[in-house]
């Protein structure tokens, strides 16, 4: 049931394993969302999509990403406001992960385009309801002292989880082929580990029962101004036609709705800033380190997700790789093996240090110059490949070490909406996982095939991949600039 509460914050602290236990579901979320983007979906779109699976997945990310940006918002805010006899957060973690296995199933047996992007969309939502609730989790009961640790260690069951996953999904592929019986067994080994990591934060997660606070009587209910409705109905217009443009099928008069979305967002944004309420819930981005601590994320995950999404078809393209799904995987591998002694070495040390930005710099540099080396060299060589697959995880797991708990030291009003506010803080990572693959499969797309000419330069010769890549470099070094700006952390 939702309903406002009231919600006081008594902490504790933790020992190791609580810690470990608490973020459990974070173990889970590094073995679903790694292999599905590296891998199944890349594999699921080349079965359904012939000769443009990059296409396939670019707009079934950006559709599923708007979701992803949306849904935390709204769930975050929801469970700030849930009382139950199970606590405020662990409700909305059980239900989002029953939906999120369905669409998982769901994603195994698409058999068209329409299919793997509704499908995905799905799973963004359900996986997503549950995320957003356990964002709220750490600011709930971890004490400021241990949030650093709390968050290198978060940082580490996802890369620990993120190689579980993805090393089980590459030996299914690999046995299996990129085929559909691959996908199958892919898709339910994701689903038992999804199960099994949530089943062990909820036992741990000791949230006190919240009992609704009764409405008084004779307290009339609110009323909804007018711009709210025009709002949400705008909204609703806008939303309907950016999705109805990701699956309409390519040369169909996708402009319409385009220009139809393009209204509805107008509008709604202009009726939204009159009303009151909304600007309230909003009111976190007027926090001058809530905002550039949000930049940062939003600029660091652009990056990666400018990379992660194409390397199977890098292998694919560039390496002639047979298997680009297991090549791919294994690549990942690669990455998450350099990244985890960073993620527990840079919590438990900024926590010490007092020091949060630096691994941020660090991080920005390590990563932008990895990805200059496959712009200048689109390398052929598989062991190279690898080695740098590791050294871009050092930089990647730098960053995850502090990520989380910069964000916990710059909440505005932790103790009444740290989870509305951690949701709106999440949308930093859900939305470049919309934006880069909707706009850079198709430049992909463009600029790799031979036939045109951009300021007198013949595309082919995978032109594509150097340009993709290289604007990973530029948002990666973007990162570092914004988390200069932050006041209130060191």
């Amino acid at each position: 049931m939702v309903t406002s509460t009231v919600h006081t914050v008594a902490f504790e602290r933790l020992g190791f394993r609580r810690l470990l236990g608490i973020n459990a579901f974070w173990f889970g979320g590094g073995a679903h969302w790694q292999p599905i983007s590296i891998s199944l979906l890349p594999v699921g779109a080349i079965l359904v999509a012939g000769n443009a699976p990059e296409l396939v997945v670019g707009r079934a990310t950006a559709a599923g990403g708007i979701f992803a940006m949306l849904v935390p918002i709204l769930a975050g805010y929801l469970s700030d406001r849930t009382a139950s006899r199970w606590g405020r957060r662990r409700p909305w973690m059980v239900a989002g992960t029953a939906f999120n296995v369905i669409g998982l199933a769901l994603l195994a047996f698409a058999g068209s385009p329409v299919m793997v992007i509704l499908a995905y969309v799905f799973v963004q939502i359900s996986n997503n309801a549950a995320g957003a609730a356990y964002a709220g989790v750490i600011p709930d009961v971890v004490p400021e002292g241990q949030r650093g640790r709390a968050s290198g260690l978060l940082g580490t069951m996802n890369q620990v989880g993120t190689v579980v996953g993805v090393g089980l999904v590459g030996v299914v592929l690999k046995q299996l082929g990129s085929t559909r019986s691959g996908l199958l067994a892919g898709y339910a080994v994701i689903a038992v580990i999804l199960l099994a990591s949530l089943a062990v934060t909820v036992r741990t997660v000791h949230e006190a029962p919240i009992n609704r606070v009764p409405r008084p009587i004779g307290r009339p209910r609110p009323d909804i101004p007018a711009g709210a409705v025009v709002a949400a109905a705008a909204f609703a217009l806008c939303l309907t036609s950016v999705l109805a443009v990701l699956i309409l099928p390519l040369g169909s008069r996708g402009w319409i709705a385009g220009a139809t979305a393009a209204i509805g967002g107008i509008v709604t944004l202009t009726a939204g800033l009159r009303v009151p309420a909304l600007r309230t819930f909003f009111a976190p981005f007027r926090s001058h380190d809530f905002f550039w601590v949000f930049l940062t994320r939003f600029f660091t995950t652009l990056g990666i997700w400018s990379v992660l999404p194409f390397i199977a078809f890098y292998f694919k393209d560039v390496m002639k790789a047979t298997n680009p799904g297991a090549s791919s995987a294994l690549w990942l591998l690669a990455v998450i093996a350099g990244a985890i002694l960073p993620s527990v070495i840079g919590g438990y040390l900024s926590d010490r240090l007092g020091r949060r930005k630096f691994f941020v710099y660090l991080s920005s540099g390590i990563q932008a110059a990895v990805v200059s080396v496959l712009v200048f060299g689109l390398i052929t060589s598989l062991p190279l490949m690898y080695a740098l697959g590791i050294a871009y995880g050092v930089g990647y797991g730098m960053y995850y070490a502090v990520d989380w708990a910069l964000a916990c030291d710059v909440l505005p009003d932790r103790e009444t909406s740290a989870g509305k506010d951690m949701g709106l803080w999440h949308t930093s990572f859900t939305l470049p996982q919309a934006l880069a693959p909707a706009v850079l499969a198709g430049l992909l797309f463009y600029f790799n095939h031979a036939g045109h000419s951009v300021l007198g330069i013949a595309t082919g010769h995978n032109l594509g991949f150097r340009f993709v890549f290289g604007g990973a470099a530029l948002w990666f070094i973007l990162g570092t600039v914004m988390v200069h700006r932050i006041r209130g952390v060191r």
